[in-house]
């Protein structure tokens, strides 16, 4: 008990260099430990100013870090071993999602599987996700169709898709889980599939990580404090939302999630999905999962032929 009492003593009196520290998230999907760190003061606590940055996800985020807009971000691992392969100093400093979103269809779609997509068109907001190429691995490995030449892919962004559902320009679409939910409570929609059924179908743990906060490498260098002091803060709100029912009403409010059916499902689901801590070798999960899609779907599909070192760095977390 008395080391235990000294660790959180230790914790609890850290403080960072000062300053702020921007970093990108999605208003349009999880963005709920960025917003609590703000909301509950935990950047003051540990002696920093979390400003969030709103970016869509993909290449607005990497411009984001590029013109040094943000110190970190949302950033998932083949982004990550992209852009390291391409020379950009960038590393995960804390865990965020497992694979969490979701494939939609109308109630009365006859789909029943992944194969039942062939043909079809489908929406996507990112063409380049782990979980988009974890569809295109599926479908080609276990069903024998390749969604890239035998569907339609529209690529919009994630507030634009259910609109393209709506007027039924497409049949199907690839969307985050907070997007899907509301339209599933609507009578609408139905969730078709969701990544970690393909994680099952690939052999895969289901619990397999996604999406990190990354930071720049020379940020690391110059402010090693603050990174650890973000490390805390987030840490501490993905806890407290774990741990609280009431903040979710005002959390899920800002994003027009206000029907008393529907806050609960994405509090729990987001509760799921939301990771506090890197496994014991985030590395190895990851290139495994690399190895499975790169079977199928080759560089075309991945954007680089190996995973680079340095994705992940743990220290700043441990």
């Amino acid at each position: 008990m008395a080391g235990l009492t000294t660790t959180r003593a230790t914790a609890q009196d850290f403080k960072g260099e000062g300053g702020k520290v921007r970093v990108a998230s999605f208003p349009g999907g999880n963005d709920y430990p960025f917003w609590a760190i703000a909301k509950l003061g935990l950047d003051r606590k540990y002696g920093f100013e979390l400003e969030n940055v709103s970016v869509q996800p993909g290449g607005a985020a990497l411009t984001a870090f590029r013109s040094g807009a943000v110190e970190g971000g949302l950033m998932n691992w083949l982004e990550l071993a992209r852009v390291r392969t391409a020379g950009e100093e960038i590393t995960a400093i804390v865990p965020f999602l497992e694979m969490p979103n979701v494939w939609v269809v109308p109630k009365n779609s006859p789909a029943k599987t992944v194969v039942d997509l062939k043909g079809r068109k489908v929406g996507t907001y990112n063409r380049f996700s782990p979980e988009w190429v974890l569809y295109l691995s599926t479908a080609k490995s276990k069903f024998g169709y390749d969604p890239r030449t035998e569907s339609t892919i529209q690529e919009a962004g994630p507030g634009l898709l259910r609109g393209l559902m709506d007027q039924k320009q497409i049949d199907a679409t690839f969307i985050f889980y907070n997007l899907a939910m509301p339209m599933v409570a609507s009578g609408e929609y139905r969730i078709l599939f969701n990544s970690k059924d393909l994680l099952k179908l690939a052999g895969m743990p289901t619990s397999t990580m996604l999406t990190s906060v990354a930071f720049r490498e020379a940020y690391c260098r110059s402010n090693p404090k603050n990174v650890r002091a973000f490390a805390m803060a987030y840490r501490d709100a993905v806890e407290y939302l774990r741990a609280n029912d009431p903040i979710w009403v005002e959390c899920l409010a800002r994003q027009n999630i206000t029907d008393a059916a529907v806050v609960p499902l994405m509090r729990d689901y987001s509760r799921e999905v939301t990771l506090a801590r890197f496994s014991a070798d985030p590395m190895a999960e990851t290139k495994q999962l690399f190895e499975v899609l790169y079977a199928t779907g080759g560089k075309e599909a991945m954007g680089v032929d190996a995973l680079p070192t340095g994705i992940f760095n743990t220290s700043f977390s441990s």
